[in-house]
């Protein structure tokens, strides 16, 4: 049913405004075990925001009033049920209400107990003007009230003032006149067929499917409104993405240039210097300087101070301008296996470079050094830049990585404070929660899709080359399965630090190893494939490029939008299959 507050039927939509205006409450506050009565009385006078010094007059006033006073220390968890209850009609009242609602508010105590309860009630409505509603099985308590309705199965009996009612069915109390008014109402029920929905009813009942966008919509603004409140969740969503991409995007590079490098010249030939200045000036290395033994040079490399080391052994000039072949050594730090080969494939091409030079100057012909000639072209990213090539993988793993976890902690965080009982006893599906808490999570993964996609273009240089509609989409169903797997990860865990550390572990090791960021997935094979394509991350690394960097359009990516729509659906009906809806 619905009862209308001061004229306002509808006083539940209100804002809060009206709330404040006419204020009730109810006797079912909550107080809390692990705090004392007088805390408990101080920390509802903060939520309903009054004054330091009127919380203080409050608490005091009523602790004398309920008689709480000698066990004002004690914590509510060893106090009998009726002094709880006292403890609960205090809180109730505490920012002085012009409405309570009581809800049997005396079960479950004994008559003496029962009889102050009623005592206290009696004050508030006689010397504060408290309207209290109250619902009660007991007939000398309903005696006591105002104006009371008899109801049966959900329906209104009678309504009045119970001397009223007794004198209208001349019974000699209360509850015979109550038996006298079920009796009329069974008498004047006749069993009939329950009458066929009508077509509308029919149509609702069929329009009902398998999810409520109404309770979706319940669980995602709740969510929302938690995450818009816990500024430290949401600073860590949209500004760790940001510090990540700086990070990785100029952290990573497959760049191999300026390597230092030093030479132990043992000729000091014209032949000598001159390929000392082939490579000086070469943007690949850096002179460290020039040595003059080879321990010197065995230190250098110990300690990392160059990455390579050419030795020109004597007569080195003597023997190239004879026609010989003069060996010269080149010493690599073999420690950064890929720096070390660049620097060998770097070095070679450098000394070839020497050679065609020198024959140009000895002899003015140019060697034919090999049968072919090869120029590679590269399609893509003509520059060989990684900072062209890193950052649209990096966005790749930031729009994993976070939201995944992200999602995860909203579910676990709920499993540590205790307010997924919400979800035990709520009439809902499992799947219009999950949904309902994936959304404002979809939503700040997207923003965060913005602000780091305005950041390779403004900060990394890189342009927007093919589709912007394949990108879009791609990033919407991405981070929908991002956060669905998240749900996934949320329903085996049950800390926040589990959640972070397993999400992480679980998200990074396949998104940077198989999803075809560093390495292509052409090259693996096995098992690695099979970790690739069974996850996400190399579907949205695919759209990621080809719009960054190939310029690629809707028609040569959209293959990768349906499996990315898979993965969501996939790991939502896995999260429902895992999700209990009652306590193990």
């Amino acid at each position: 049913g619905r009862t209308p507050i001061d004229a306002l039927k509808d006083w539940h939509r209100q804002k809060p405004e009206i709330f404040k205006k006419r204020p009730y409450n109810h006797a079912g506050c909550d107080i809390y075990a692990e705090l004392s009565v007088r805390q408990n009385l101080v920390l509802h006078a903060q939520l309903f925001q009054l004054s330091a010094a009127r919380q203080r007059a409050r608490v005091r006033e009523l602790l004398e009033r309920f008689e709480l006073q000698d066990i004002a220390e004690s914590r509510p968890g060893n106090l009998p049920l009726g002094v709880r209850q006292r403890l609960q009609l205090a809180v109730a009242v505490l920012h002085e209400p012009e409405m309570l609602i009581l809800d049997e508010p005396t079960s479950g105590v004994d008559p003496v107990v029962r009889d102050r309860f009623w005592e206290l009630l009696i004050s508030l409505s006689r010397e504060d003007g408290v309207t209290i509603f109250i619902s009660t099985h007991f007939m000398n308590e309903a005696e006591r009230c105002d104006r009371i309705s008899l109801m049966h199965a959900g329906q209104v009996l009678a309504v009045g003032e119970p001397d009223a009612l007794r004198r209208e069915r001349g019974a000699d109390s209360l509850e015979d006149a109550f038996i006298e008014y079920l009796e009329e109402a069974a008498g004047d029920e006749a069993p009939t067929e329950p009458p066929a929905p009508d077509r509308q009813q029919r149509g609702a009942v069929g329009r009902r499917g398998l999810i409520s966008a109404a309770r979706v919509w319940a669980f995602a603004r709740r969510e929302g409104i938690e995450l818009r409140r816990d500024p430290i969740r949401l600073t860590f969503a949209l500004l760790g993405p940001v510090i990540l991409m700086i990070a990785v995007g100029f952290g990573i590079s497959f760049d191999v240039e300026n390597l230092s490098y030093a030479t132990v010249d043992q000729d000091r030939s014209a032949e000598s210097r001159a390929l000392g200045r082939q490579f000086s000036s070469s943007r690949y290395f850096q002179e460290y300087g020039e040595l003059s033994s080879a321990a010197e040079m065995a230190v250098l490399l110990r300690r990392g101070d160059v990455t390579l080391a050419l030795v020109i052994p004597p007569d080195f000039g003597r023997d190239l301008l004879a026609g010989e072949q003069p060996e010269v050594a080149l010493w690599l730090d073999g420690s950064n296996t890929v720096r070390a080969e660049s620097a060998r494939r770097y070095a070679e091409a450098t000394f070839t470079g020497f050679l065609v030079e020198m024959s140009q100057t000895e002899t003015g012909q140019v060697p034919d050094l090999y049968p072919a000639t090869i120029e590679p072209r590269f399609r893509y990213n003509q520059s060989f830049d990684s900072a062209y090539a890193i950052p649209p993988g990096v966005l790749m793993m930031m729009l994993i990585m976070i939201p995944t976890m992200m999602t995860a902690l909203g579910v676990v965080r709920e499993k540590e404070m205790g307010s997924i009982t919400n979800l035990y006893a709520a009439p809902v599906r499992k799947l219009e929660f999950l949904i309902g808490k994936q959304m404002p999570y979809i939503a700040v993964a997207m923003i965060s899709f913005v602000i780091l996609v305005g950041m390779l273009l403004a900060v990394f240089g890189l342009r927007i080359e093919g589709s912007l509609l394949a990108l879009l989409a791609g990033a919407l169903l991405y981070t929908s399965a991002a956060t669905a797997f998240g749900l996934v990860i949320s329903t085996f865990v049950r800390s926040q630090i589990a959640a972070i550390f397993g999400s992480a572990i679980i998200v990074i090791i396949p998104t940077v190893n198989f999803s075809g960021m560093l390495y292509p997935v052409s090259t693996l094979d096995g098992v690695a494939r099979l970790i690739g394509e069974a996850f996400p991350a190399l579907y949205f690394q695919r759209i990621s490029t080809g719009v960054f960097n190939k310029g690629l359009s809707l028609g040569d990516l959209y293959l990768n939008h349906p499996i990315l729509a898979g993965f969501c659906g996939g790991f939502l009906v896995l999260a429902a299959l895992l999700l209990q809806k009652q306590e193990a």
